[in-house]
């Protein structure tokens, strides 16, 4: 086996117990000390944090995919751009198969901010599902398909709106960390296994 698929396959057990232990636990070691922090470092208006969390939904996030789908195009072929298309429809399933089964409950106004309660599970984040199905897919191409300038541009430029999208959730209180980072580990996984297919 190679090294590459090695540490895919460690990482993916990785990520199946961490997605586990969220049925069992409200949140893990941690998240209340960061989510202070967090909260504690960013501005009191959370008003940026609810229009960057917005572009991740309808029909905003519309947006996200015609966009990947084109620079998917521009940097890897045709191939790519249809599997941007499997890497979003691939994790909204993922998303809304694990959200019921999971049932995490949201952070809670007893340990954080919450400026806003909201319904539903809070694993997975579907905004960070939606960002990883795309700007993250964008990354991961252009770190395998490209050089140079390229790569690093537009490596960076996704990397940093991936870790602002994480900012604006844990601000928000609407995952607790580990929910964005968990999630983001597994649209990682999906999309660096699509990316053996172009």
């Amino acid at each position: 086996m190679r090294r590459k698929d090695m540490v895919w396959l460690v990482l993916f057990c990785v990520a199946a117990v961490l997605t586990i232990s969220l049925k069992y636990v409200p949140y893990l070691p941690g998240d209340v000390f960061t989510t202070r922090l967090v909260q504690s470092l960013l501005p009191e208006s959370k008003r940026w944090a609810q229009l960057l969390s917005s572009s991740a939904g309808m029909p905003w996030v519309l947006v996200l995919i015609a966009a990947t789908f084109l620079f998917s195009w521009m940097i890897a072929g045709w191939r790519a751009a249809l599997l941007s298309i499997a890497s979003f429809a691939g994790l909204w399933i993922l998303g809304k198969f694990l959200s019921p089964l999971i049932a995490q409950p949201r952070p809670s106004p007893d340990l954080v901010q919450v400026p806003r309660v909201l319904q539903g599970s809070a694993f997975p984040s579907i905004f960070a599902l939606n960002y990883i199905a795309t700007l993250g897919y964008l990354a991961v191409v252009a770190a395998a398909k490209t050089s140079g300038k390229t790569r690093w541009t537009v490596t960076l430029i996704c990397s940093a709106i991936l870790v602002i999208g994480w900012l604006a959730r844990v601000d928000l209180a609407a995952h607790w960390p580990s929910d964005v980072g968990i999630s983001y580990l597994l649209g990682i996984l999906w999309v660096t296994f699509l990316i053996r297919f172009i």
